[in-house]
Order: C-alpha cells, then sequence, then structure tokens
C-alpha cells in the first residue's frame, strides 16, 4: 500500500528573520527527528507549511520556503514533498481550470481544515492510498507505528469496511487521559472531563477496533477510498478530526478507534489567549455540527462530543463566556473581558447547514476523480527535497 505521512506545519510569523528561531521550526525538526525510528521507510512524507505574516507577498514566501529546506533537508533522505504558502494561488488557479473554481476560497494552508485538505490533494496527486496524519508537535516512539497504522484498513471488520482509524494521544509521561485544567470558569463547560469519559469508554472495550464518538487529527489514518470522498469541512474552525468522523458515517463510511495506535504528544505550554480562542472556536464548531446531527447519523455521539450536541448548550456558552470574562475583569483586564462578551453574538449568528458541505463534498469528489486521473505533476515538481 502506498503511503504517506502529512504533517500540517503552522508558523506565525511577525518578520521573516523570526523563522529559524521560531517554536514552530523547532518542533516540526523534532517531529521529522522522530521519524527516523520507524522500520519502516516506504512512505513519502508531505509538508503543507503555512507562513502567516503581516502581508501576504509570493516573493517573500518563496524565500522563506527555501530558508525552511535548507534546515529540514537533511532530516529526511527519502521522498520529501514541501508546499509552502508560496504555491497557493498556483493550486487555486489549477483547481480553477478543472471545475472547483466555486469552492477554491477553501483551499488554502491557513486553517485547520484547510491545511488538512491541501494535503489530502497532494497525496490525491502523488496517488497515495493510506495517508496518516501526525501534527508538529508531536513524536514517534513506536518502531512498528506505520505497520499498526496499516492494519485493518479497507478490511472488514465486524462486517464493516474500515474506511479510517483513529489513534491515542500519549502524555509527555506515557498515560492517556488529559490532566484536568483548574481553570474556576471552565467549571460548568470542562471540556476535558468528557473527553476523558470517552477515552475511559474505550479503554474498557476487549475489540481491537472499537465505534468512537470522536478522532484526534494529529493520529489519524485514511484510505483513498475515503478521503477522495469526504473532505474535511472548510467551515469548521476547529475540532475538524471530530467533525470529520460526523460527516464520514453520515454518508456511509466507517472509522473506527484502534487503542494500539498510539503517538506522543508534546504540546507547548498553553496561555490564556489559547483558553479564548480554544473556547471560541468550539463554540463556533459545536453550533454548527448540531445542525449536522439533528436527523441523527448512525453513531452515539455520546460522551463527547455529545454533551455539547444538545440544546444545553446555549446556556453552557453564555455562563461560561460571563465567567471568563469575569475572570479577565478581576485581573484588570478589561478590554479582554470586553472581547470575551463579544463573543456572544457568535452564539446567535446564522449558519450554514450539511447542505453546503453536501455541494462541497460533490464537487470535491469530482475533483478529485480529475487529479488521480491526470495528477499534478507540473504544479509540484519543484516542491520535492
Amino acid at each position: 500500500m502506498k503511503k504517506a505521512i502529512i504533517l500540517p506545519v503552522y508558523l506565525k510569523l511577525n518578520a521573516p528573520e523570526e523563522l529559524l528561531s521560531s517554536e514552530g521550526m523547532s518542533l516540526t525538526q523534532r517531529a521529522i527527528r522522530s521519524l527516523h525510528i520507524l522500520k519502516d521507510q516506504d512512505f513519502t512524507l508531505i509538508l503543507p507549511v503555512c507562513f502567516d505574516l503581516p502581508k501576504r507577498d509570493e516573493k517573500l514566501h518563496l524565500e522563506l520556503e527555501e530558508i525552511f529546506k535548507d534546515e529540514i533537508g537533511g532530516l529526511r533522505t527519502q521522498r520529501t514533498l514541501l508546499f509552502s504558502s508560496a504555491r497557493v494561488e498556483r493550486l487555486r488557479l489549477h483547481l480553477a481550470q478543472i471545475n472547483f473554481k466555486d469552492y477554491d476560497r477553501h483551499i488554502d494552508l491557513k486553517g485547520f481544515s484547510k491545511i488538512r485538505n491541501t494535503g489530502l490533494l497532494l497525496a490525491q496527486a502523488l496517488s497515495i492510498e493510506m495517508v496518516i496524519f501526525m501534527d508538529n508537535d508531536e513524536v514517534i516512539e513506536n518502531p512498528d507505528y506505520l505497520d499498526v497504522a496499516s492494519e485493518y484498513l479497507d478490511q472488514r471488520f465486524n462486517g464493516k469496511r474500515v474506511g479510517g482509524k483513529g489513534g491515542f494521544y500519549l502524555n509527555p509521561d506515557g498515560s492517556i487521559l488529559l490532566s484536568p485544567r483548574k481553570l474556576w470558569w471552565d467549571w460548568l463547560w470542562d471540556k476535558i472531563r468528557w473527553m476523558n469519559q470517552t477515552y475511559l469508554e474505550i479503554l474498557k472495550s476487549k475489540e481491537r477496533l472499537v465505534p468512537t464518538p470522536m478522532l484526534l487529527g494529529g493520529n489519524l489514518v485514511l484510505h483513498y477510498r475515503l478521503f477522495q470522498s469526504i473532505p474535511f469541512d472548510p467551515l469548521i474552525p476547529r475540532g475538524e478530526d471530530t467533525d470529520y468522523l460526523i460527516n464520514a458515517t453520515r454518508l456511509g463510511f466507517c472509522i473506527l478507534f484502534d487503542p494500539k495506535l498510539q503517538i506522543k504528544h508534546l504540546h507547548p505550554e498553553r496561555t490564556e489567549t489559547y483558553f479564548e480562542q480554544e473556547l471560541k472556536g468550539d463554540l463556533e464548531r459545536f453550533l454548527y455540527e448540531r445542525q449536522k446531527v439533528k436527523e441523527g447519523i448512525g453513531l452515539s455521539l455520546d460522551p463527547y462530543p455529545g454533551y455539547f450536541l444538545r440544546w444545553s448548550v446555549y446556556p453552557k456558552a453564555i455562563l461560561t463566556l460571563f465567567s471568563l470574562a469575569l475572570d479577565y475583569f478581576l485581573k484588570g483586564k478589561r478590554k479582554r473581558a470586553r472581547d470575551t462578551l463579544s463573543i456572544l453574538k457568535e452564539i446567535f449568528k446564522k449558519r450554514e447547514g450539511w447542505s453546503y458541505y453536501l455541494k462541497f463534498r460533490e464537487t470535491w469528489e469530482r475533483v478529485m476523480k480529475r487529479i488521480r486521473e491526470e495528477g499534478m505533476e507540473e504544479l509540484i515538481q519543484d516542491c520535492w527535497i
């Protein structure tokens, strides 16, 4: 089976000279080095790299791409494809020429769903049969990781063909359950509690593969029969992994959880800003997903994210935002408190429904078919490291 590891890289920079010393650069180098442990080196590494600068400048992005290439070029001698922000416009133009023009604005490297979809387009152009998503704040410690990832893929398990698999994140100490955040304003929301309950349910199972209500995007395996038909939803601000499960299941595909599929998660320290952005993204995501699951999807989403997809998400969201705003106010951060309260308008915003995703998916299928037949050689020929 022709394999690829897709490693999305997001680099937020105030100035080009920050690249070499950026945290994202060092995390990416660490992640790539960890691939050396794999017994199976017969895979392509695809690096979709977003250079997020105050000003969009293709020439500058090309210069940054060359610097990035120099820094990681010696880390892996096997097939490595680097696709950076400098090439997005050319990809959009190519896709518009094969009738993706109505949605080409959704092809980007900025945004969780968009950067993953770009990785899938590149995998399709290379005729990849199996992709593994990992994030740059992770490392692989199991030499047999790729063998575990490929087990049961595109095979029948309990009567269903397995189109994809998810796996666990391991904490730095090797544990699976997440540590409580100990944020008083989070008392009603408490997403960690419900995620841990889901993990415990999975761990109880004696089956090798387990039906799951959630996925983790940095440890996700997809077969091409699945990803050429099911894209990530570009309207989802975060939680695109579990949203992918919802979309795929509702459209008749099977994605299961493999407890043996494990990857070490070594994320940087989370800040107040991170938790605020996470809360805002989760609000948008859960309210949008409520529209998708109202008719049912043939899969229980409890405990997580089901807890957040009921009508009670509205009062929980409002009270949590007021609590966070109060926390900022008591710390003397009045502007942050006002900004937090401004998020309230997101709760009542009109959102696109399931029909929009279906239209996007219909176009995605058509374009992916063209790409598998024709490739994108001219577009990616100079992206190899």
